[in-house]
């Protein structure tokens, strides 16, 4: 790890991460844990694209590597919480260089952002989900299990599992994690804002 004091970034109430010119993580601040519901142990080494979703993570890498460039970056992204939930993120990426001047590492802040639902083009038609599919698909992207799903709505576990696979179904999605990510790209489910994990 480059020789930087991380007590500034650890200070910092903003979500903070630092990365190796790769792109791999070498320290978050408690703001980053809290947003990510991650630690910084789990996320040592890994990748910066690991928390966003499949379809942002070519965007993610591009502004990665400009930073390393030597350039700032800012952007809108979204990213996926240890729950599940799909939440939106202002990002920016910022190039650390040495004495030299030589980028050796790279400074991501995220901010707080209510995206627009949906900044991808959608090919073919939105489904129409039913009422009782968008409740359970409001649910299960707020990080609810079946047996919480049931629970709230006063339904039987087996009942919700019967509108869960509807609802997959519905959004060609084969995981929750897939189906929420659908529903945010058609815009039938607006992302959470960035916010310490409760």
């Amino acid at each position: 790890m480059p020789d930087f004091d991380l007590s500034l970034i650890d200070r910092l109430t903003v979500p903070a991460s630092v990365h190796d010119t790769e792109g791999r993580f070498l320290h978050m601040n408690a703001g980053a844990e809290q947003a990510s519901g991650k630690t910084a142990a789990e996320m040592l080494g890994r990748s910066v694209t690991d928390l966003v979703v499949p379809a942002a993570r070519e965007t993610v890498r591009e502004h990665f590597r400009g930073a390393v460039g030597g350039r700032v970056t800012e952007f809108e992204t979204v990213f996926v919480d240890d729950s599940g939930a799909i939440r939106g993120a202002r990002a920016q990426h910022l190039p650390l260089r040495d004495g030299d001047g030589e980028v050796v590492a790279v400074l991501v802040l995220a901010y707080e952002v209510m995206p627009a639902p949906s900044q991808e083009a959608v090919t073919g038609p939105v489904p129409e989900l039913t009422p009782r599919q968008a409740e359970i698909l409001r649910l299960i992207a707020a990080g609810r299990s079946t047996e919480e799903v049931a629970a709230e709505l006063t339904l039987s576990v087996e009942t919700v599992r019967n509108h869960t696979r509807g609802l997959l179904h519905a959004l060609n999605a084969h995981t929750r994690l897939e189906a929420i990510a659908a529903a945010h790209r058609l815009g039938l489910l607006s992302p959470l804002p960035l916010a310490p994990k409760q």
